[in-house]
Parts: structure tokens; sequence; C-alpha cells
């Protein structure tokens, strides 16, 4: 009876052992889930988009793209749904009032060449939900796999009603400054393969910017690749992104493509009534791209909130059942204790059972063999003698 016991124990502190494991397993599992919800910008493949957008937050990337052999620079727009990799050409930067920081009254930062307090539109190199957060990549598949090293990045020229600045900020070191649109053209920065960064792009006044660019380098076959495009920004509240789209193509040849496609714009009434068709494209993305973006974050946040739910369910089974382990241990040691304490008193009870039997047959053997020694013991012959004499 008692080995029966033991083995039903054992089967069911296994079986409680196995529940608390998987329980355990199921809890880490789901919490490590929970917390690795990918994001729109987190997807590894991009689509590629035609259309023109507005991009007003969210984060981006410029940079180069090989793809069936071909070299072009690109921007990867992450604030919908899913990455598009668009062409610049069709992309406008829009910097409004929630971009404007004051000048800061820091030496370091003089190189700004403005006076302390005075308004700059910002893109910073920590992001702001509300300003387009843009920096650039060497990340995309077929650079990955067949650039040599690395590219340089090259500015070629700035035009608009101001100055750019571009920096960087590393730690407490003062600013690294990598352009700046009033020294002279090309100005090179070397770009490592697989790089991401972001800097901080400042404008000192509003209105329309267009931004140079060449990326170019050498592939690990020999073969030299380069390809120019023009960064749009639409800079302060008043400005309107569609003029930045209106001269973008212009852009890239300098000011004087600008004087022409300003030109074509006074002279051609057709290209009027495209420009209204990009604004009202323009206006339609950027609203589906936000829905989009507001979307994807929902889900994300409910598919985490889920997540998170479900492992503090699991953890909280799995305190139970260790719980339960530790009183069913603790039952089966008292079990064991008291099944120990009956065999022994058990053992004691026959033991003096056997010691009161042998005493009980040592005593009738004396008293038997007393008897025994009344009975036999011999007649004493001169007794008798005396009496016959009498």
């Amino acid at each position: 009876m008692n080995y029966k016991q033991n083995e039903t124990l054992q089967v069911k502190r296994k079986h409680v052992y196995s529940t608390a494991l998987l329980a355990l397993i199921f809890s880490l599992v789901t919490l490590v889930a929970s917390l690795c919800v990918p994001t729109s910008m987190h997807t590894a493949y991009a689509a590629e988009g035609n259309q023109p957008v507005m991009i007003q937050a969210g984060h981006a990337d410029f940079g180069p793209t090989l793809i069936d052999g071909k070299w072009k620079l690109k921007i990867r727009d992450d604030t919908g749904d899913e990455p598009v990799w668009r062409d610049p050409e069709n992309v406008v930067f829009k910097l409004g009032g929630n971009s404007i920081i004051p000048m800061p009254d820091d030496a370091a930062y003089s190189f700004i060449g403005e006076k302390p307090g005075t308004k700059l539109y910002v893109i910073p190199q920590t992001q702001n939900p509300d300003v387009p957060w843009l920096g650039w990549n060497t990340q995309e598949g077929g650079v990955l796999n067949e650039l040599d090293r690395g590219a340089n990045l090259s500015l070629e020229g700035v035009s608009g009603p101001g100055k750019l600045h571009v920096y960087l900020e590393n730690g407490n070191n003062n600013p690294q400054q990598l352009w700046d649109s009033t020294k002279g053209y090309p100005q090179n920065s070397w770009i490592e393969t697989n790089a991401h960064t972001h800097v901080n792009w400042v404008f000192s006044k509003p209105g329309i910017y267009h931004v140079k660019l060449t990326f170019s380098g050498k592939l690990k076959n020999g073969r030299a690749v380069s390809d120019t495009r023009v960064l749009n920004f639409a800079v302060g509240d008043n400005t309107d992104p569609n003029a930045a789209l209106g001269v973008g193509a212009a852009g890239a040849s300098g000011n004087e493509g600008d004087e022409e496609g300003q030109d074509e714009e006074d002279n051609d009434e057709s290209e009027k009534d495209e420009a209204n068709h990009h604004h009202e494209l323009l206006h339609n993305k950027h609203k589906h791209s936000h829905k989009v973006s507001e979307k994807s974050d929902d889900t994300a946040l409910v598919l985490q909130i889920v997540g998170i739910f479900v492992a503090i369910i699991a953890i909280i089974i799995v305190i139970f059942v260790l719980i339960a382990v530790v009183k069913s241990k603790k039952a089966r040691n008292l079990a064991l204790a008291k099944q120990v304490s009956a065999q022994a008193n058990q053992q004691y009870a026959n033991n003096a059972n056997s010691v009161n039997n042998a005493n009980g047959e040592s005593a009738l053997s004396d008293l038997v063999r007393d008897q025994e020694t009344t009975v036999m013991s011999p007649i004493n012959n001169s007794q008798y003698s005396q009496s016959d004499d009498m």
C-alpha cells in the first residue's frame, strides 16, 4: 500500500513540475514576443513609390540603392504602414512652427552665424515627433552586398532664401560641422557601409530650399558608381510645399535651372494645373500616411498590451504552480515523516510485545521448573527409617 502511495505521489509531482516548466516557458516566450512586435520602421523590405508626397513628421533616410545593377540615390520613407523607397524629386520635407528653435547663446554654435535668440528652423539629430527626422544610410540590401568599404556623400549646392548648416553632435564634444552653404562646393563626407546617421539640419530663414547631393563609390567588382539628386524643403508655416516640387527637377541644375523653372511656370498654364494636381496628391497622401501610421502604431500598441497582459497571467500561473509545488513537497515530507513515525511506533510496539512474550515464557518456564523440582525431589530414607523404629 505504501509503495503505491509513493508511486502516485511521484506521478503527481512530475505532472506539477512539467506544468510549471511549460507555464514558465510560455510566459517567457509571450513576454519576448510582446516586446519584439515589429513596427513599420523595422520592416526589412521596402516598396517603391512614385507619387509626390509631403513629409512633415516621422522617420526618413536618403541613401544609395543598388537594384538590378542600377545605383540610385533615393529616400526611404518610413512614415507609413510600410517603408517605401521614393525618388527625391517626388518628396518635400515640410518644416513648420514646431521646428523653430532659438539660436543658442553658446560660442560652440557660433559657426551658424546668427545672433542668440534668432529663430532657426531645425531638423534635430534626436527625433522630434512633430518634425521630419531626416538622416542617411547605406543599408539597402544591394549596397550592403556590393559596395566596397563605403561611399562619398557630397554636398554640391544649396539654393534658398537663407543659409543651411548641417552638423553632428557627439556627447559633450563641440559640434562637428559637416556642411555649410556659405562655403564652396563640393563638401565631402565619407560614409561607411552599413551606416545609419542622423544630424542637425539648420535653416536660417523660411522659404523653399533645394539641396543638391551626390552619393558616389566603388563596388567590389571595381565599378565606379555615382548619382546626384536634389532634396526639397518647404520651411515655414506659410511656405507652399507644392512650390518646392514645381522647381525640384530644375533645382538639380543650380540657380540657373531654378530661373528656367520659374519662367516655364509663368508662361505655361498647364504646369500650374499639374502643380495643383500635385498639391492635391500631397494633401491626400499626407492624410493617408498619418492615418496608416496611427493605425499601425495603435495595432502595435494593442499587441504589446495584450502580450504583456498574457505574460502577466502566465507569470501568475507560474507563481501559483510553484506555490502548489512547495505545498505538495511539504505535504509529501509531512506524510513521509508520519509514515516513518508510524513505522517506528509499530516497530517499538512489536519489540515491546516480543519482550513481554519473552518475559512471560521465561516466568512460565521457571514456574514449571520449580514444580518439577518439588515433585521430582529424592526421598530421604533416613526419615522413614526413624519412623519404622518408632
